[in-house]
């Protein structure tokens, strides 16, 4: 039997969900039942038809026996029953003409059990024999706000260009929420867990050619098909940019995937040298694949390294340079004519300030930001600026020293704005809840005007310059093909 594609996965014009309880009795049925609050609150556009053997209404819909009793056609189906009633739902799916099945359901391979074990064997035995898709087990399924699809409730609805293919949940959830909050929007987040029939290599090869993407972010414990992983990974590289971070590189991460997923894992020099040859990029964190898809999302591609760095706090400037010079980047002494005019700028008597590059505005960038960015990046001398501004510097936060930081923030967006060379902006040194907060408020200005902002100075570096050697690369693969 020929596998079905992956359009009725994305795309799907009705959603019955198996395992819905009017009561929540159960986690299974819990989580079945959070699914469909998921759907209607991200506004599914087609059909839901909830299904649990007792019946009944919930959510103003009717509750269906079985998924044989539904009247109209099905073309995806969530699982959320016990891992022994799975094969009998797939067998039932089958027979009603269901495309696609996300099964939820854990206790399959990854419980390291032969029972396990020979229940997920047989699901995908189904799924090879059928063409039926099955995404799962052990997974939290699809989100695709623009279907209306989605495993969490809280999701935005706003489509945008990222999509993600993880096989752990929990990461997808970071991912997202984390994404959402530094003003990155997606087409579609697959969690895919033990990877019975749909996989990592499935999903690339969809993602390389889904018009609504372009960028791909990936979180992988194991691969089913090493060889092809390889192939498609490297025709899907050369379509748009592949963010990969690598889970279980360790005999203690092996171990703890085998038991999350049921992957198989391989060492990190093996991994160093596949993503390399592919063409794609290797993070270690997922705090690190956040901050290239921001990157890769919100910063335009500098024309070199030479970056200048402007901030109000001496130490700060200091590590910042370290940390550029680390990730490959270049922070030039300014000559004497441009410090000169930054000067101009300043009080007399300034006190703590330092102009050589970094920039350090002490107490003074209040008043002037705006002018000595402007100043920067007009100089040819640097392609592009990072500000930062260390919130734990400050003490107390009255009235005016939020509206003086609020107002540095607009004027790097002012210029930003008016300025042709890019700029990034780092928000970091948070130590009390009132700067988390006010870190939040400048991340949400900062968002909304298109910026991209890190955390940390080090984050930042090795981003922007994993972000300048992917072009380099790709420059090189098209001048050599």
């Amino acid at each position: 039997m020929i596998k079905q594609g992956l359009h009725y996965v994305f795309n799907p014009k009705s959603v019955a969900i198996v395992g819905v309880s009017t009561k929540g009795v159960g986690l299974q049925q819990a989580t079945a039942t959070v699914f469909l609050e998921s759907l209607l609150s991200c506004g599914f556009k087609g059909k839901v038809y909830p299904v649990n053997p007792k019946g009944g209404e919930i959510s103003g819909l009717r509750v269906y026996p079985n998924i044989k009793d539904i009247p109209g056609a099905v073309d995806y189906v969530i699982c959320g029953i016990s891992a022994p009633q799975v094969p009998q739902l797939i067998t039932d799916c089958i027979a009603k003409g269901v495309k696609a099945a996300h099964i939820i359901t854990s206790g399959f391979s990854e419980s390291g059990t032969e029972g396990g074990k020979q229940l997920e064997q047989e699901i995908s035995l189904l799924a090879r024999q059928s063409g039926i898709r099955i995404v799962g087990p052990n997974c939290m399924g699809v989100y695709c706000p623009e279907m209306g699809l989605s495993f969490g409730p809280d999701f935005p609805k706003e489509s945008g260009s990222v999509a993600v293919i993880s096989q752990s949940g929990g990461n997808a959830f970071y991912i997202i929420r984390e994404g959402f909050r530094r003003g990155i929007r997606f087409s579609k987040v697959v969690s895919y867990g033990n990877a019975c029939d749909v996989d990592e290599s499935d999903l690339l090869e969809y993602l390389a050619c889904d018009s609504d993407t372009r960028i791909i972010a990936a979180y992988i414990e194991g691969v089913n098909d090493g060889r092809r992983f390889y192939r498609v990974l490297k025709e899907t590289a050369k379509a748009k940019p592949v963010i990969v971070l690598k889970g279980g590189i360790t005999e203690a991460g092996a171990r703890a995937a085998a038991s999350h997923t049921g992957a198989l894992a391989s060492s990190s020099k093996v991994w160093d040298s596949l993503l390399h040859q592919a063409g794609a990029i290797r993070v270690c964190s997922l705090e690190e694949l956040v901050d290239m898809v921001v990157t890769f999302s919100r910063l335009s591609l500098p024309s070199g390294r030479d970056l200048g760095i402007l901030g109000v706090c001496g130490g700060a400037t200091v590590l910042a340079t370290d940390d550029c010079i680390s990730a490959g980047l270049a922070v030039p002494r300014f000559p004497t004519k441009i410090q000169d005019k930054l000067e101009g700028y300043l009080k007399k008597g300034s006190i703590g300030v330092s102009l050589n590059n970094p920039v350090d505005l002490s107490d003074q960038g209040w008043d002037i930001s705006y002018d000595c960015a402007k100043i920067m990046l007009d100089y040819g001398g640097i392609d592009l600026l990072i500000f930062q501004l260390p919130l734990g510097i400050f003490s107390r936060f009255s009235a005016g020293i939020r509206s003086a930081i609020i107002s540095i923030i607009e004027d790097v967006i002012k210029i930003h704005k008016e300025s042709n060379k890019p700029t990034a902006v780092v928000i970091h040194s948070l130590v009390s809840s009132k700067t988390y907060q006010l870190a939040l408020d400048c991340e949400r200005k900062c968002c909304d005007a298109g910026l991209p902002v890190y955390h940390s100075l080090t984050n930042a570096a090795k981003a922007i310059a994993r972000f300048i050697d992917y072009h380099g690369q790709r420059r090189r693969m098209l001048e050599e093909s």
